[in-house]
């Protein structure tokens, strides 16, 4: 597989998230730090065991990640993963926002468009990726403390945490 990373988005809390522009192309776009130096500063914290992980769809995220040399350790949640373990109508991290916060979040199709029109994310204004990825990274933090007390209403979350997550990785 071969992505080519735009932007590094993460949210440390609730209601709290940061972008990272670091591939965006075409006129008028602000100045962006070089990408090296970026994984650079964020492979420590990323490959350490300490800090927690989560995500939605982990395993696109770090298979894109180990592209440019980075192995995401401590992955400890995936919303895309329990989402398919309490048997979720949809998997997408936009439908799950909707109907699980009743927060209805902007499609990728109103950045990049569709068919024959779409262009590459590195082509968007670096302000309108940062609030889109923003706030994909915000809500896949609230919908994991969601899912979490959900998997552990259901009695899931030992399956969970110990059979699925440790697998994600090995499904590189």
């Amino acid at each position: 597989m071969s992505a080519e990373m735009v932007g590094i988005s993460l949210s440390p809390a609730p209601g709290e998230a940061y972008y990272i522009p670091v591939g965006h192309v075409g006129w008028g776009q602000v100045e962006q730090l070089p990408l090296k130096q970026v994984i650079d500063r964020l492979k420590p914290p990323l490959e350490d065991a300490t800090p927690a992980k989560l995500a939605h769809n982990g395993k696109y995220d770090m298979t894109v990640l180990a592209e440019y040399g980075v192995t995401v350790n401590n992955l400890t949640f995936d919303t895309m993963v329990a989402a398919y373990l309490l048997s979720e109508k949809s998997l997408g991290l936009k439908a799950l926002a909707f109907s699980k916060l009743g927060i209805e979040m902007t499609p990728i199709t109103a950045l990049i468009g569709s068919g024959a029109k779409q262009i590459s994310m590195s082509l968007v204004e670096v302000n309108r990726a940062a609030d889109y990825s923003c706030a994909d990274a915000d809500i896949t933090g609230q919908l994991a403390e969601l899912l979490k007390a959900e998997l552990h209403q259901q009695g899931l979350w030992q399956l969970f945490s110990e059979v699925e997550m440790p697998l994600v990785p090995v499904l590189l």
